[in-house]
């Protein structure tokens, strides 16, 4: 009796419990997850130099304080009114985002994609891969 109620139990947890929908574009090395592209920091460098691009910093001051990607706008994924401030960006440009690990920027893109923004990049990897590549970075 007991194992039959755990049936729809466990029925709900396995299902409600799948991961997001993954789609990849071989030709371009993109996957895709909630219409937001993980892109690596060759690409991402490249679409940096595009009129219409916005790079978005999701970091701490505190990280911030130690350089940044060149004209990249700083909104900290931590501070309270980040959603406030996020949604003043133009859904009309890309955004490309980025943090140090790419946890937060993920967070931060999924977020900007579910508010209607529809050219989200996010780096794969975070600074970490922009830093083996030797791409810019200011203090």
């Amino acid at each position: 009796m007991k194992a039959i109620l755990l049936i729809p139990i466990f029925s709900l947890f396995f299902f409600s419990c799948q991961p997001e929908k993954v789609t990849s574009d071989t030709s371009s090395g993109l996957s895709q997850i909630s219409g937001v592209k993980n892109i690596r920091a060759i690409e991402f460098e490249n679409l940096s130099k595009e009129a219409n691009t916005i790079i978005l910093d999701v970091r701490t001051p505190a990280e911030v304080a130690d350089g940044k990607i060149p004209n990249a706008v700083v909104i900290d994924i931590n501070d309270p009114e980040f959603r406030t401030k996020a949604l003043l960006l133009d859904k009309n440009q890309s955004i490309l985002v980025y943090c140090s690990a790419g946890v937060r920027s993920a967070q931060a893109a999924a977020f900007l994609h579910q508010q209607g923004f529809e050219l989200v990049y996010q780096l794969k990897g975070g600074l970490g891969e922009w830093f083996q590549n030797d791409f810019p970075f200011e203090k």
